[in-house]
């Protein structure tokens, strides 16, 4: 609470000022692997990042980096945390990042430009030069006609070569080596500069290097197209894979580039992919050079730097000999004989031997990036969402893999245009000065963007591009030296490391893993399932060494990717552990598993329309819910409906139930649907499909529009909200919401007496360990946060075990919400919740229900007929959030708190709520659809004995279950509100 008011008290200025000294603060500490300052740092950092700014979006980022650093020494922890990159796939993502990056960066567009330009001067020279040797030798035939006639016939010979070289350069070979940086608009905009040429565009060739199939395919079908209405001889080749992996033996094959055509290569962004090692420095040498970079690090750097764009003073790193992996490269494109070679790469120092060097670098440079990408989106409003999600799927990537990556896993490895000047002279490769044409098209595409601080300058040649003062890109021509003899294939088993180590490489050595081999398919699964209840068991103790090492072995048996659904769910149960784990360092955790590093919400809807397609359960559960409505509502003529279901909301429901109205004898009803959801987009479009389906089957149809979150509204003004009519009769629908209100602040008596600290829960459960290290470190002085339950569940004294104790206490929120639904007298209220008690007072309890909850969901999935892609998005985006939030969440954050149908029965009951019987035809209606969609077998409807209600099962297990009820007699009104 201090510190959030010593932030209240100062300016938005004052808050950047503070920042990066802050940054470099926390990056000195992470760097010595100080737990208790840079947990204390991480705090303060969160607190001045509240605020909406490109340096407050960077510093987010960089904290989790530092974090993942700090982390990354625990290996069985930091093992089994859930990278948010693996929760989605990028290309399947509305506005995929790659194609929003190019729309934001204007320094892409003008490098594609320029290298456009200087492909198209390349091939006019080496045409002009051929057409003026034609002449020349032309003209010596014709003085040769006077000498013999064997002369003669050499020369013409030699001439009809010469012509022969200038058909031949008629057909243009380029080769895109940018991967994931590869635009069709690049090519596309090729293809328009070549028809323009004088004397018509080349017959052209185009590969392009890709690890994504369907881009290519796609890539191939634009230019084909676009080739085809510019009658432009043209072919699409398609190399499926990344530079770094590709093989150097043989690429004219690999490209099938012919011999004599001309050669263009093009290469942007990918370059220093090629740069990695594995460095053999000694982690005790690494570590000594650390901490001697801390003493000579200059005391007045942090302070003196406030300005995102301004230069930070230190030493440049030496520039190796070229690496082996860039060498070979470089020696194979060489033999291809290139006309010419045009390299793209990012102007920064992200290469260096420090971690202290390669920080300053990286808060200058993508200070800058972002204050760039913050004026686009400032200058084109509806761009936000995507500098956001650029932002958090790539920025924020490459800033992570510089900070805590090390050897063979650091692969953004920029360099200076310096150092790249020096790889290219010594693979063979001499620079070639870009033309004023190329510079000026370059900078007329930058000022295009209309921000004056987009600036370009010419270098020895060469262009760089900058944001201000700080240079971010560098555009290099290259052609190969004539004199080769210098460049053998010994060069490439000379060629050294560049400079880095391993010491923080997160993942464990190949013979960790050496024990799950010797294991079967069922061994595995046996001991996969043992470690995971192990590792809770010592989660809830509070033995962290133990826990660690359980991780360490769950993660080498699971993955997110693997074949068997255990192995899938092991991952992501290992991931809740890990968070649980550190939940014990507030300020390391919430850096670490703040919500803006969790997938990306567009995600979210997605999974959940692939969960509806795939599994029975939500359709089976709008199906009864709408029977329950129906035959509440008999012989009513005005009807209102309020679906509170947010995020599980589907239109589909509510059109169903049209077609239910449709068939009453009496006809439909005067209709009006609310809905409450946090989506204005999702309000808007639901509000228009329902209005088109009510026009088609001719009912009185009115929608209400409710923006907001269901936890989150005023009950107390609920009738004003809804827009209750006095007349109508009103239904509720509520599905897999209602636990939400059960989210209690039931951690606030941590710190009672007799309750241990964190660091003693851990020192004790294992000495001499990093338990022992942060006791040490910590000094015992930090607290255990509001949210974090090691301790809670353990405690008989904590609201968590009184809750356990008495499960119809209803919550405040829940309380207030049912009151308020109570008071308008609805006839009937129907809820969709999970069949699970995923809301008991221990962890340990919590845990074995979700696992064996969780297994059937992804037994469920793995046997369903979904293609791979949907149900991983199913497993990871939703059933895994869900796990984190029964297993790794503590306190008010801990929303997923399901509870079995009888918990809320006694809940309902003790709110004045009389439970509604449903009828044996809704449950024949449901046994119907599982019949008609070909689900039956594992999948069964059950019906409550008394009628009271509907349990969905798998195998069963009841997994959902759907309740109904209405305020009871006693408590009824005689008159409908």
């Amino acid at each position: 609470m201090m510190h959030g008011l010593w932030v209240q008290d100062q300016g938005m200025v004052d808050h950047l000022a503070q920042l990066v000294p802050l940054l470099h603060e926390c990056a000195s500490h992470v760097t010595e692997g100080s737990f208790e300052k840079a947990d204390f740092s991480f705090k303060k950092i969160r607190m001045l990042t509240i605020a909406d700014g490109p340096l407050q979006h960077l510093s987010k980022i960089i904290v989790d980096s530092l974090d993942h650093r700090l982390l990354s020494s625990i290996q069985g922890l930091y093992g089994a945390l859930i990278n948010p990159s693996d929760y989605f796939e990028k290309s399947t993502l509305p506005g995929c990042p790659a194609h929003n990056f190019f729309k934001l960066n204007p320094y892409l567009s003008t490098g594609f430009v320029t290298i456009n330009r200087a492909i198209m001067e390349a091939m006019e020279d080496e045409k002009n030069f051929l057409e003026i040797k034609v002449k020349s030798n032309l003209c010596s035939i014709l003085k040769l006609s006077h000498y013999n006639f064997k002369t003669l016939q050499g020369a013409i010979y030699v001439e009809r070569s010469l012509m022969f070289n200038m058909v031949e350069l008629q057909v243009v070979h380029i080769v895109d080596l940018s991967c994931s940086a590869a635009h069709p608009w690049q090519w596309l905009k090729l293809l328009d500069d070549f028809h323009g040429r004088p004397g018509g565009a080349p017959e052209l060739y185009l590969t392009v290097l890709h690890d994504d199939n369907d881009f290519l395919a796609e890539m191939q079908s634009l230019l084909s197209k676009k080739a085809e209405s510019l009658e432009v001889s043209f072919r699409f080749i398609s190399v499926i894979g990344r530079l770094e992996t590709l093989d150097f033996s043989n690429l004219r094959s690999t490209f099938q580039i012919k011999f004599g055509v001309a050669v263009a290569i093009s290469c942007a962004l990918q370059m220093h992919r090629l740069l990695l090692v594995d460095d053999n420095l000694s982690s005790t040498s690494i570590a000594q050079l650390q901490k001697m970079a801390n003493f000579t690090q200059p005391k007045q750097m942090a302070s003196s730097v406030c300005s995102p764009a301004s230069t930070l003073n230190y030493l440049q790193t030496p520039s190796p000999r070229t690496p082996k992996l860039l060498a070979r490269l470089l020696s194979a494109i060489r033999a291809l004989k290139p006309n010419i070679m045009v390299i793209m790469e990012q102007d920064a120092d992200h290469n260096a031997l420090l971690f202290r060097d390669r920080f300053n670098e990286v808060l200058n440079y993508y200070a800058a990036l972002f204050d760039c990408f913050h004026a686009v989106a400032a200058a084109n409003p509806g761009r936000t969402d995507e500098r956001l999600r650029v932002e958090r799927m790539i920025l924020r990537e490459e800033i992570k893999n510089i900070l805590v990556c090390e050897g063979v896993h650091r692969h953004e490895r920029h360099e200076r245009l310096d150092q790249w000047a020096m790889h290219m002279e010594e693979s063979g490769f001499h620079n070639v000065q870009l033309s004023f044409s190329a510079i000026r098209e370059g900078k007329e595409n930058l000022l295009s963007f209309g921000l004056k601080n987009c600036q370009n300058k010419e270098d020895r040649g060469c262009l760089l591009l900058s944001w201000g003062s700080t240079n971010l890109y560098s555009i290099s021509l290259r052609l190969c030296c004539t004199d080769r003899g210098m460049f053998q294939d010994d060069m490439l088993s000379s060629a050294t490391s560049s400079p880095a180590s391993s010491v923080y490489s997160p993942s464990p050595s190949p013979s960790n893993g050496s024990w799950v081999q010797e294991l079967s398919h069922d061994q595995q699964s046996v001991r996969l399932i043992g470690l995971l209840y192990q590792c809770a068991a010592e989660v809830s103790a509070g033995s962290f060494d133990r826990a660690n090492l359980c991780l360490e072995h769950i993660t080498q048996l699971a993955s997110l990717d693997a074949p068997h659904a255990l192995q899938r769910l092991a991952a992501v149960f290992a991931d809740a552990l890990a968070r649980k784990l550190l939940n014990l360092i507030p300020g390391l955790s919430r850096a670490l598993l703040s919500s803006a590093n969790s997938a990306d919400a567009h995600l979210v809807p997605v999974a959940r329309r692939h969960m509806f397609d795939v599994l029975p359960f939500l359709k089976l559960a709008y199906l009864t819910t709408n029977h329950a409505i129906l035959e509440a509502m008999e012989g009513e003529r005005f009807v209102h409906v309020v679906d509170f279901s947010g995020p599980a909301a589907n239109p589909v429901q509510w059109i169903a139930l049209f077609h239910a109205f449709r068939g009453r004898r009496e006809g439909p009803p005067h209709l009006r649907i609310t809905a409450v959801h946090d989506s204005k987009e999702f309000l808007a479009n639901m509000a228009a499909v329902l209005s088109k389906e009510a026009e088609a089957f001719d009912i009185a149809f009115q929608f209400n529009a409710v923006e907001a979150k269901l936890d989150e509204m005023d009950f107390d003004a609920l009738r004003h909200d809804l827009g209750v009519r006095s007349g109508e009769a009103l239904a509720v629908s509520v599905v897999l919401q209602l636990h939400r209100l059960l989210a209690v602040d039931d951690g606030r008596r941590h710190a009672a007496t007799g309750c241990l600290t964190p660091v003693q829960i851990i020192a004790r459960s294992s000495p001499r360990s990093f338990g022992e290290l942060l006791e040490r470190e910590l000094n015992t002085r930090l607290q255990l946060s509001p949210d974090a339950s090691v301790v809670s569940s353990l405690s008989p004294h904590s609201p968590a075990a009184a809750t356990a104790a008495h499960p119809t206490t209803s919550t405040p929120k829940l309380g207030s919400f049912l009151s308020a639904v109570r008071s308008l007298s609805p006839k009937i209220m129907v809820m969709t919740e999970q069949e699970a008690n995923h809301n008991g007072g221990a962890f340990q309890e919590r845990f074995d229900e979700a696992l064996n909850y969780y297994a059937s969901l992804f037994d469920c999935l793995q046997r369903s007929a979904a293609a791979a892609a949907e149900r991983a998005r199913v497993e990871r985006v939703l059933l895994g959030e869900e796990i984190r939030g029964v297993v790794a969440c503590e306190g008010a954050e801990r929303t997923e708190r399901h509870e079995r149908a009888r918990q809320w029965a006694a809940r309902m009951e003790a709110a004045g709520m009389e439970s509604v019987g449903l009828s044996y035809s809704g449950a024949m209606e449901a046994r119907k659809l599982l019949q008609s969609c070909g689900w039956v077998g594992p999948y069964e409807v059950r019906h409550d004995a008394g009628g009271h209600g509907f349990f969905f099962c798998w195998h069963k297990r009841p997994l959902y279950a759907v309740t109904a009820w209405r305020p009871a007699a006693s408590r009824r009104g005689h008159t409908r509100s």
